[in-house]
């Protein structure tokens, strides 16, 4: 039996859709802030598969804007998980944890970044305390293995993007925001587009279906006992995502970037290399970002149609 947690999250929905045998209990039938329901809830079902995707999560602006509950959250919800796994022991453990766990900044030689940097600096501000609970659910991941045998694998992805994304909220990612605003633009036939920041800093982007395959590949596969980076060989900067963005939207107004604002991390690209070696599909797998945001944006598109 397969649990994934946080299946009606972004994520989620693209993992279920692949695993559709998969128990999926809503927040309210397990609130994993309630160690005890969440006792209650693994003892009396002992999945096999835990697929661990719920998490609070959002943008730069929501992590500025509300570090406190992001961290204390995702506490409680990875570690009443960790305390009923420890007792009620799975035979694999799929934790999803971000590249935001990373160092906000190192020597330029060090990047693209691989896993054994992971604890080489303090995480950058503007997501330490978010940072800081994925942090945790690694560390607790591992030790569930190192003490209790659970095999595992723990992911660790870039920056995710593409249907059924949170499009033009306070808590969009980046590609998401861009998608609402150059569209909303597109259809509004406006002249310009502003976004914040300078536009140089370097992002990674990973398709959501993509990751979706790829924890499908690995819970068929059986566990890594590995930390893997995921993500796409391209890194791009910000005002580059942007103008493919405009690009696959058919958007002919000016892109501009005008200063004001964080950029968040100016490089944050991670090395892939150990995921394509313990799980050569990703390969294949993987969709360049011209295809993704072009999926993406139909998506969107049918929508707001629909509303």
């Amino acid at each position: 039996m397969i649990l994934i947690t946080g299946a009606g999250g972004f994520v989620g929905k693209a993992v279920h859709a692949l695993l559709p045998d998969a128990m999926v209990p809503s927040s309210r039938e397990l609130d994993l802030r309630d160690q005890a329901q969440v006792e209650s809830f693994i003892g009396d079902t002992r999945p096999q598969v835990v697929v661990h995707l719920a998490a609070r999560v959002g943008g730069i602006t929501a992590n500025i804007a509300r570090p406190a509950d992001f961290l204390v959250d995702n506490l409680q919800i990875d570690s009443h998980l960790l305390a009923a796994l420890r007792r009620h022991r799975p035979e694999h453990l799929v934790s999803m944890l971000s590249t935001c766990m990373y160092p906000d900044r190192l020597d330029d030689a060090s990047y693209p970044m691989d896993e054994s940097l992971i604890e080489a600096g303090p995480p950058p501000p503007t997501n330490a305390a978010y940072a800081a609970a994925k942090r945790s659910l690694w560390h607790g991941t591992r030790a569930l293995h190192d003490q209790y045998g659970v095999g595992y694998t723990a992911l660790v992805p870039a920056n995710l993007y593409g249907p059924g994304d949170h499009f033009g909220t306070a808590d969009s990612h980046f590609v998401a925001a861009a998608v609402h605003k150059i569209e909303s633009a597109r259809a509004g036939n406006a002249k310009r587009v502003e976004f914040f920041g300078t536009g140089r800093a370097i992002r990674q982007y990973v398709f959501v279906e993509d990751l979706a395959r790829l924890v499908e590949t690995i819970v068929r596969k059986g566990p890594l006992d590995e930390t893997v980076n995921v993500a796409p060989r391209e890194s791009k900067t910000i005002r580059e995502l942007a103008e493919a963005t405009a690009e696959a939207a058919g958007y002919r107004g000016q892109i501009s970037f005008e200063g004001m604002g964080p950029d968040g991390q100016m490089l944050k690209d991670v090395d892939s290399s150990r995921l394509r070696e313990l799980v050569p599909e990703w390969d294949d797998i993987e969709t360049p970002f011209a295809e993704g945001i072009r999926r993406t944006i139909e998506a969107y598109r049918a929508d707001v149609a629909a509303r």
